[in-house]
């Protein structure tokens, strides 16, 4: 996974794979979402970035394990 933000754009643009993008769909305003042509998540596109989030304090964490709570059997 590569996580872009372009200060010259204010975009920025999480990419999971490297797919190639045959379709994207903007599915909010300044969101887009780039899928592969078998309709796979490819990436993420937020327009304005800076005006949605303080991007001059981007933190990026990386989770060795990630912890899922499951319901009580029984």
């Amino acid at each position: 996974m590569k996580i872009y933000y372009s200060k010259e754009a204010d975009a920025f643009y999480l990419r999971f794979n490297d797919n190639q993008v045959a379709e994207s769909v903007e599915v909010a305003q300044d969101i887009v979402i780039d899928y592969d042509s078998e309709g796979g998540l490819v990436a993420i596109e937020v327009l304005f970035a800076s005006e949605k989030a303080n991007v001059e304090e981007l933190v990026i964490q990386a989770f060795n394990k990630v912890m899922v709570e499951k319901e009580p059997v029984g």
